[in-house]
């Protein structure tokens, strides 16, 4: 999960499970060179109650020695703009946040606190829902995420770990008690309106009731049928580039050689597609890949269906494809730099974007924005440029005490070659201040002796 000098953002919500996770990781952190961020994100569902979680996470964090950022979404809110239930909506702002706090301190780790308790919970609700195998294992104990941003050059990937997945909830609270340490109680655990508490305060006590150890015999399954889904994966594997190839915004399939390979493997190349897309399967159901079979077994030519994330599966005469939605084509920046208006908004000629730019005697807020900044006004001054990047160019990522070259920061985060010349650079007359959508310069970071703060917003324009 960890190497030495890893940066780790470990997600908090102030429970016992995530309090008994960072208390141990922090001393586990010592001793293998971990530098340990605190993020815990209050969803707004309950009120004072929850806003005194976020204060209590930053109080725990900060007597273990440890930064932190906490922040605060309406999710009920974004529940309504996504029109998913309000633990899917909950779920995606969490993971967002997550993923900009982890993009913000430079990690690329993120731990969360899943027990085995959890993992049952989670199978019993795949199962619900009619999952398959990919669904029916659980979770894993390492993800690999695709992390969604507004410029496609700046979407990248973020390790998710779950270290106590195989600890049991109760081992948590004799942790918990034997280092008497205090955590806080979330009252919504116990509303049984939502589907998660019911299973656990209803259906598992109901299945247990049948057999007593129904929890580790079901974590048990989740085991086995893992080791099935990596064997079909292995399989998987053998026979993509035989039937696949993977072009730059597509996957297109030989569908007489497809029509060849068993049901279990052509549903899992299915998955696979999307995931060499995209970078992952989050919101692909069996009801999608049905959706795709039949137009795939039975569609004539030219026939198509929809997925998740835009991407359309599409039948021609002797092939089908999985693709991408047309990309709009980003016109170059400028190598030169165009000047910001400090304070104003700059639209920057040629592009799509267009800058806003604020002096404010408070902090800017919304780091999970990847295309917000707030910066150390009196550190970075009012002569800035947006430009492209230059060869030669260095900078001073927030967090490190040395300079890094830009090329290889790009190469470290496996950004395209043919995307990095896309990428906005703000950048003072003396260095880089930001590198847009990924970090700012460590000289331009906000400190507690800051007096003025510099926001910086890229903005689509509505002028082109």
């Amino acid at each position: 999960m960890f190497g030495r000098g890893d940066r780790v953002v470990v997600g908090v919500s102030g429970g016992p499970d995530s309090v008994a996770l960072l208390h141990w990781l922090s001393g586990y952190a010592r001793e293998n060179d971990l530098k340990i961020h605190v993020a815990h994100l209050d969803h707004m569902l309950r009120g004072e109650e929850s806003a005194e979680d976020a204060r209590w996470v930053q109080r725990f964090a900060a007597s273990l020695g440890l930064t932190s950022t906490v922040e605060a979404e309406d999710v009920l809110a974004l529940k309504r703009k996504l029109r998913v239930s309000i633990e899917d909506a909950a779920r995606q702002a969490r993971y967002s946040f997550f993923a900009h706090v982890a993009h913000m301190v430079g990690a690329r780790c993120v731990a969360v606190a899943h027990t085995a308790d959890d993992q049952v919970e989670t199978v019993i609700h795949h199962w619900l829902r009619g999952a398959g195998l990919a669904g029916l294992r659980g979770m894993q104990p390492v993800m690999e995420y695709r992390v969604e941003s507004h410029l496609d050059s700046l979407a990248g990937g973020l390790r998710v770990v779950r270290p106590l997945l195989d600890v049991w909830r109760r081992e948590i609270e004799d942790y918990i008690a034997t280092n008497r340490l205090t955590a806080r109680v979330d009252r919504s655990n116990e509303q049984v309106a939502f589907l998660r508490n019911r299973i656990r305060l209803q259906l598992l006590p109901y299945l247990q009731s049948y057999n007593p150890r129904f929890k580790e015999a079901a974590l048990r399954s989740a085991r086995v049928l893992s080791s099935d889904y990596d064997f079909i994966q292995m399989n998987v594997s053998k026979v993509w580039d035989q039937v696949a190839r993977l072009e730059e915004r597509a996957v297109i399939f030989d569908l007489e050689k497809w029509g060849q390979l068993p049901d279990a493997i052509q549903r899992n190349l299915l998955r696979e597609a999307m995931s060499r897309l995209v970078g992952d399967i989050i919101g692909l159901g069996a009801i999608h890949i049905d959706s795709a079979l039949s137009v795939i077994r039975l569609g004539r030519t030219g026939a198509r269906t929809t997925w998740p994330r835009g991407l359309v599966v599409s039948k021609s005469y002797k092939s089908f494809s999985i693709a991408l939605p047309e990309k709009r084509h980003e016109p170059p920046l400028s190598a030169e730099g165009q000047r910001l208006e400090i304070p104003g908004r700059t639209v920057l000629f040629g592009t799509r974007w267009e800058v806003e730019a604020s002096i404010q005697s408070q902090p800017c807020g919304n780091a999970r924005n990847p295309l917000r900044a707030e910066l150390d006004f009196n550190a970075v001054g009012k002569d800035l440029v947006v430009r492209r990047r230059k060869p030669g160019d260095r900078f001073r990522p927030f967090g490190m005490r040395g300079e890094k070259s830009l090329q290889d920061y790009f190469v470290d985060l496996k950004v395209p070659e043919r995307e990095r010349d896309n990428i906005p650079i703000v950048a003072s007359p003396e260095n880089i201040v930001w590198i847009v959508g990924f970090r700012i310069d460590d000289r331009a970071k906000v400190t507690p002796s800051t007096k003025q703060f510099l926001c910086l917003e890229f903005l689509e324009s509505d002028s082109i």
